[in-house]
């Protein structure tokens, strides 16, 4: 599980899909297509210039030759959108028709993970799975059932 410390504000988890403020403590959950495009372009902040194509291919691999530049130019919007609801301005700048910035303002580390963070995430998981089995079996036995209460 990678996190992401920005700017010692942000925490971003890669494996949630989730970015937090740490000064409200105020998560937003990020659509897959979106998380992976933030990933890309974090695990990229070092280099001076991330190409487009680069940042293409790593949200939709070997589709990505398919993909139009209108769609990730749209989801370079739909990212930046997201970013603003938990309070993280201007991360990245689009440079047209050369590629993609991490502004220079902003740091990232890498961020510890928590104990209590991976415990909370497996138990969540657990909570679900011991509840839906039993659900599930208990609805496909009234389907065979019915016809005969």
């Amino acid at each position: 599980m990678r996190q992401h410390k920005i700017n010692n504000e942000f925490i971003y988890n890669e494996s949630l899909r989730e970015i937090t403020s740490l000064r409200s403590n105020a998560a937003f959950k990020m659509t897959f297509m979106r998380a992976r495009c933030l990933s890309y372009l974090i695990g990229n902040a070092h280099q001076e210039l991330i190409i487009r194509e680069g940042v293409a291919y790593a949200v939709w691999g070997e589709r990505s030759q398919f993909v139009s530049d209108a769609n990730l130019t749209q989801l370079l919007y739909l990212l930046r959108r997201d970013l603003q609801q938990i309070g993280l301005f201007e991360l990245f700048v689009t440079l047209p028709r050369q590629g993609i910035k991490i502004d220079e303002r902003f740091i990232i580390d890498a961020a510890d993970i928590p104990p209590q963070a991976i415990q909370h995430h497996a138990h969540r998981c657990n909570k679900i799975i011991s509840i839906g089995i039993p659900t599930l079996f208990l609805l496909i036995v009234l389907f065979f059932l019915a016809p005969f209460i």
